[in-house]
């Protein structure tokens, strides 16, 4: 890529994803393409209606300074500073557990299975903010007060909420466990379940940049649904609803936990490629009126 032609746009692409997909990167030829369009200030889309644009001189230094970044596996999100969630955008720090597309599915099935409002609701280990904030762009009536024990995820989260324009019906609290008090509709956690021993098998864009108070929860990956299983039938009101994220191994364990807590019609949601993702519960005593 030395001569001033080969900088183009669309000529810089192709050896940029094979420079990345050589170091092991998913979505080589995608992250090729967001970095170009981050640095030029620009939607993906409009790469290719500038796919002749010669890069300068300062923009490809920074251009092999991001590949850089990412050849050595810093998640795409944190190197531009946002991601997408639901349609949203958030911003993202170093340090703040990154929200994934799996947990739109959480979303999804929790709004279909929401009934009509007002909602008052409750989650466990917000992070970004990205759970909240979409349920309260989706549901206008709906509020939710959500918990994390890391004051710069709390710091994050409320920046997104503020952008999103939903810092009204969203409130966070520095807290460990479930916030929210009593008589709620809805809570809803994406906690940590991944096991002890699968530490090493982390990609290393998750194992070295997650924080891991976000990711592990004791030996079996159980720990925070016990939590949830034994503090969610004091707080919900009769028929609310319970919704968690799973790994993919845990839909069994989690279903038993929630109908040993009493809970009422669970049902297992899978993600895009079957694998369990998503469990839900209601608590016994009829509907809402």
């Amino acid at each position: 890529m030395s001569s001033k032609a080969a900088w183009a746009v669309m000529e810089v692409i192709p050896p940029s994803a094979e420079f990345l997909a050589a170091a092991g990167v998913d979505s080589a030829r995608l992250d090729a393409e967001l970095l170009l369009a981050h640095l030029l200030g620009c939607s993906r889309l409009d790469l290719y209606l500038k796919f002749d644009h010669p890069l300068s001189d300062e923009q490809r230094s920074a251009y092999r300074a991001l590949l850089g970044r990412r050849r050595d596996r810093e998640p795409l999100q944190l190197i531009v500073g946002e991601t997408e969630f639901y349609g949203y955008t958030l911003k993202m720090k170093p340090g703040v557990f990154i929200p994934r597309q799996e947990t739109e599915i959480l979303v999804e099935k929790t709004l279909a299975a929401l009934p009509a409002g007002p909602i008052r609701a409750a989650e466990m280990g917000t992070g970004s903010g990205a759970i909240p904030i979409a349920l309260a762009r989706e549901r206008e009536d709906l509020s939710i007060e959500a918990s994390d024990v890391s004051p710069e995820a709390l710091s994050l989260a409320s920046e997104n909420a503020a952008l999103n324009e939903v810092n009204t019906r969203v409130q966070f609290v520095e807290m460990m466990g479930l916030p929210g008090g009593e008589d709620l509709d809805l809570i809803i956690s994406n906690p940590p379940y991944v096991r002890l021993d699968e530490a090493e098998s982390l990609p290393p864009e998750v194992g070295s940049h997650d924080p891991h108070a976000a990711l592990f929860a004791g030996e079996d990956g159980l720990d925070a649904y016990r939590l949830l299983a034994e503090e969610a039938p004091s707080r919900l009101r009769p028929g609310g609803l319970l919704a968690l994220e799973i790994g993919e191994t845990q839909g069994e364990a989690v279903g038993d936990l929630l109908a040993t807590a009493g809970f009422e019609g669970i049902v297992v949601h899978p993600d895009l490629s079957g694998r369990d993702r998503v469990v839900m519960g209601t608590m016994p005593g009829g509907k809402k009126s």
